[in-house]
């Protein structure tokens, strides 16, 4: 087991060869002119989000999922998480009060929101190769992670559907669940990004519940050893899911079940 002070060199290191190898993508990106943004515009679902951030930004209530000029006449109600809207809606708002075009800050949030999520996917994903097997497989999970990250397209600029943001989460929770048995705080943190990713989209739910019965399996084994990650997980999970029940669906909606969506 390494030293408090290893560990945090190590943490430190991981972190510094994911912000080098998001820079270098986006670098890349940006000397090829952003083929993605250019060509098309990026693919339907993140224009559709993008006209979702657009709707909350413009006074739509936080509550209030109708898309009310697609579909038939009143629209319908869709099905996505505003967990996804928020944050790119803060960088909108941020770049817009920077650069006074509204135009140039949703390019900023086109470019930034995929970007920042590569950095955290490639960072968990070294973090988790660590966990595995050691400083000897860091380097191979960066160049190798990365370049997968990178050709599977969802991370590219304009990509800001709510995919990257699921496979990140995911991620985030195995790497944080394999750091448990020496981290106090990595379960509860296990179970905060395993309830984030369910509640952004439901598809995940075959991947959060291997998860979850891998922290299962392990209590049954080993009660004594494996207890404080059990009650640890479970309490990020259960918290969380509480509180993104609250505060994303609508009182009126409680008792609802709603197809593919977190109810």
């Amino acid at each position: 087991m390494p030293s408090g002070k290893a560990a945090r060199a190590a943490w430190r290191m991981d972190l510094l060869a994911a912000l080098l190898t998001m820079l270098v993508v986006l670098l890349v990106n940006a000397y090829s002119g952003f083929p993605e943004l250019t060509n098309n515009g990026g693919d339907n679902d993140s224009m559709l989000r993008m006209v979702e951030v657009r709707d909350l930004l413009s006074g739509q209530g936080w509550f209030d999922l109708h898309q009310y000029r697609m579909g038939p006449e009143g629209g319908f109600v869709m099905h996505w998480s505003r967990l996804v809207d928020a944050p790119l809606a803060a960088i909108i708002l941020a770049a817009s009060a920077l650069t006074g075009s509204a135009a140039v800050a949703e390019d900023v949030a086109l470019v930034a929101w995929p970007a920042l999520l590569f950095g955290a996917a490639v960072f968990y994903l070294t973090r988790a190769a660590r966990s595995f097997a050691g400083e000897r497989a860091v380097l191979p999970a960066v160049v190798v992670g990365a370049a997968a990250l990178h050709f599977i397209g969802i991370f590219s600029p304009g990509a800001i559907d709510h995919h990257n943001v699921q496979l990140t989460l995911t991620m985030a929770s195995l790497s944080l669940l394999l750091e448990a048995p020496t981290s106090r705080s990595a379960a509860l943190f296990s179970g905060l990004c395993a309830a984030l990713t369910l509640a952004v989209g439901m598809e995940t739910a075959p991947y959060v519940a291997t998860i979850g019965a891998a922290v299962a399996l392990l209590f049954i084994v080993d009660r004594s050893g494996e207890g404080r990650i059990a009650r640890d997980f479970g309490a990020g999970f259960a918290g969380v899911s509480a509180l993104v029940f609250v505060t994303t669906i609508p009182a009126s909606a409680w008792g609802q079940a709603q197809c593919d969506a977190f109810s």
